[in-house]
């Protein structure tokens, strides 16, 4: 996941808001319980309290006599449950379980107050006490009776940690179900951003034309803002081939009247003037045909289209031209063998380079197509005429290049067919047949 993806920021966000809030409940919950445990505690020290100031009572010399409590902690030594009576004047009383010992307990100042201490012990204990003051004698001179219970402190804190232990178990699994919950939220809801994100590639590689299918109610206005612009996209282009088209072929005429001019100049002894009038006209022609070859070749494509019809319609039509003695024509493809070049744009590339074998061939033009050992496809069209030189093969192709001026032609066709080759990703190589004239393969992967 890219994390400047707006997935990825959504995710982000819901863990942050996910972790906050279970963070803010854990420590609500824990505080909470510890509050809870000590007031049980606590309340479990004043029944204990209570119980002591029911069990005391007084022997002959005044001293403190406590009859033994219910709960047999206090008579087990360090048991961690305490109680402890002072009295002016006499020793201080304690349960067995504090042994020897005592409990430093501060003395309330309110009478009958319930009073919460948290103390070591002698022995270094946590714990918790809660003491009272009971007035005792005579009324005008009462005596203070200080008690107090205890218990070690110890078990609540292992109770809050097994407590927070727990709940940070299942707070760590919630949040793992949350997150899960959130991934998958996030990924249904922008699973159609990633459909239109997919139609949207489909329309630029060709496949489709316009955005297909329904969208949800905040997606689908994206989607026909989109098709608009496609359209109008589709509308400029075709008015802008249209604008080029015309313009090209309306110079056509002047050039034509201009080139019938150069031969009128020819005639009158005026070669020099006429051969510099056709070389600005040849020029002036390949940037027409190129321009035309331009507005007529379409935006190339993933998909392929069967080639062999094509190539079947292209000869056919070659073969009608005028000449002076018969070809044998050649004609060697697969009937699955498909191209990258769409149908128009094919018949364009091969009706150039048909074209231009048949007016060099002397008695056989080949067109063949296939597959090479290392997956390259290519078309080759092949004739046995007079050939090209290896040294003049780098000449064709270029602009208005001819290497014999008195052919037909503007030297232009092979200019166009490298353009177009090109535009789909083709190679258009030149070289030597084996028949004896010129081989010109197009190949592609």
């Amino acid at each position: 996941m890219k994390f400047n993806s707006l997935a990825a920021r959504l995710i982000l966000v819901a863990c942050f808001s996910f972790g906050l809030a279970l963070g803010t409940i854990s420590f609500v919950l824990s505080t909470q319980f510890s509050r809870y445990f000590e007031d049980r505690v606590y309340a479990e020290l004043a029944a204990h309290l209570d119980q002591l100031a029911a069990n005391i009572d007084f022997d002959a010399e005044g001293n403190i006599v406590v009859k033994p409590l219910p709960d047999p902690r206090f008579e087990v030594p360090f048991s961690g449950l305490y109680w402890q009576i002072r009295y002016e004047g006499h020793p201080n009383a304690v349960s067995r379980s504090l042994w020897t010992g005592g409990i430093a307990v501060p003395s309330p100042e309110t009478a009958g107050a319930l009073t919460r201490t948290s103390l070591l012990s002698s022995t270094g204990e946590p714990l918790l006490a809660l003491s009272r003051v009971l007035l005792v004698g005579d009324d005008a001179e009462p005596n203070r009776l200080e008690l107090a219970t205890a218990i070690d402190q110890s078990e609540i804190q292992l109770a809050a940690m097994g407590f927070r232990a727990t709940m940070l178990r299942w707070m760590l699994i919630i949040f793992i179900g949350l997150f899960t919950a959130a991934w998958v939220q996030v990924k249904l809801g922008l699973a159609p951003l990633e459909t239109l994100r997919k139609k949207v590639e489909s329309v630029r590689s060709g496949n489709v034309r316009r955005l297909e299918g329904h969208f949800p109610a905040e997606v689908q206005p994206l989607a026909d803002e989109v098709n608009e612009l496609l359209e109008l996209h589709d509308q400029t282009v075709l008015q802008a081939r249209e604008r080029a088209s015309d313009l090209a072929h309306g110079l056509k005429t002047p050039l034509t009247i201009i080139n019938t001019i150069a031969r009128d100049l020819t005639k009158n002894g005026q070669p020099a003037a006429a051969d510099e009038i056709n070389s600005q006209i040849a020029s002036m022609s390949h940037f027409i045909e190129r321009e035309l070859a331009r507005v007529r070749t379409r935006t190339p494509n993933q998909t392929e289209s069967p080639a062999k019809p094509v190539a079947e319609k292209m000869l056919k039509a070659i073969k009608r031209f005028p000449r002076e003695t018969p070809l044998e024509w050649q004609f060697e493809m697969p009937d699955d063998f498909s191209s990258p070049f769409d149908a128009h744009d094919l018949s364009e590339l091969l009706g150039n380079l048909l074209d231009n074998a048949r007016k060099w061939a002397r008695s056989t033009v080949r067109l063949s197509a296939g597959t090479r050992p290392d997956g390259v496809r290519f078309i080759r069209i092949e004739d046995d005429g007079s050939g090209v030189e290896k040294g003049e093969l780098a000449l064709l192709g270029k602009r208005g290049q001819r290497l014999d001026p008195s052919a037909q032609g503007s030297g232009l066709g092979l200019a166009i067919c490298a353009d177009l080759a090109a535009h789909y990703g083709a190679d258009l190589v030149l070289d030597r047949s084996e028949l004896g004239g010129l081989e010109i393969s197009i190949s592609w992967q």
